[in-house]
């Protein structure tokens, strides 16, 4: 009883732990809707812990399949591989804060549908572009190109909703990628600069198409009510708007 009272105990305080640094984050209704994907967040970080740590004791195995443009078929695999492995295990420490922040505000934001267009569209597509026109050279990928792609996929819907908090939050955290990219790694030329520009522009081009896409629905503020709704009061006050009174001087 001792010991499940106190797996109850520490599990309710990371979660209140989480929730609380959530809502300083993203405030308290987007807070609420990412604990609902937490789980969603979960399955990822696993998956991308497990390759990490295959990757360590295997000291390093999982680079030999590292994205190659143009070299089949080894550095084509490095297109399904490369997002999953970091350059060092320090990196994939550090890069796990940008991505958990992004990832869980679009999980709020558009829920596991919108997370995972995202990152198709950040591993597949943004792949295959820096494997069709990328340098020749072996790529250290890791979450990088993801963090792009959510970066500015924020910062572009931010901008054109307006919403200052989305556009710094997607923006802050590329840039503090980049940063700790350039001072951890070995060897920043070996990062996939290349990837991380075709992911950035798939990003930010997404929300453009989205917003456009959706402009007709989701700008409109005021919409018909339907006249079957409405009560005698309410008609009254449609058809005669109230009066603006002047100042008296």
């Amino acid at each position: 009883r001792i010991m499940a009272s106190n797996t109850h105990f520490s599990s309710s305080a990371s979660g209140s732990f989480i929730h609380s640094a959530l809502c300083l984050l993203f405030g308290d209704t987007l807070a609420e809707a990412a604990m609902e994907h937490i789980s969603t967040y979960a399955v990822l970080l696993t998956i991308l812990t497990l390759f990490q740590l295959v990757n360590f004791f295997s000291s390093g195995a999982l680079h030999d399949v590292d994205l190659k443009p143009r070299d089949f078929p080894i550095g084509f695999v490095g297109l399904l591989v490369s997002p999953l492995v970091e350059e060092s295990f320090g990196m994939f420490v550090f890069n796990m804060i940008p991505f958990t922040i992004q990832i869980l505000y679009i999980l709020a934001r558009g829920g596991t549908h919108l997370a995972m267009v995202l990152t198709f569209l950040g591993s597949g597509v943004g792949g295959m572009l820096t494997w069709l026109l990328a340098r020749q050279d072996s790529h250290f990928c890791g979450v990088g190109p993801l963090i792009a792609t959510y970066g500015l996929y924020l910062t572009v819907s931010g901008f054109f909703s307006e919403k200052n908090r989305e556009m710094i939050l997607g923006s802050g955290c590329f840039v503090a990628y980049v940063f700790l990219a350039c001072l951890l790694s070995e060897n920043a030329r070996m990062i996939c600069w290349e990837g991380i520009t075709f992911c950035g522009l798939i990003g930010g081009g997404f929300a453009y198409y989205a917003r456009n896409a959706n402009q007709d629905s989701s700008d409109v503020m005021w919409k018909k009510v339907p006249d079957d709704i409405l009560c005698d009061d309410d008609e009254d006050a449609l058809e005669d708007p109230p009066e603006v009174v002047e100042d008296e001087l």
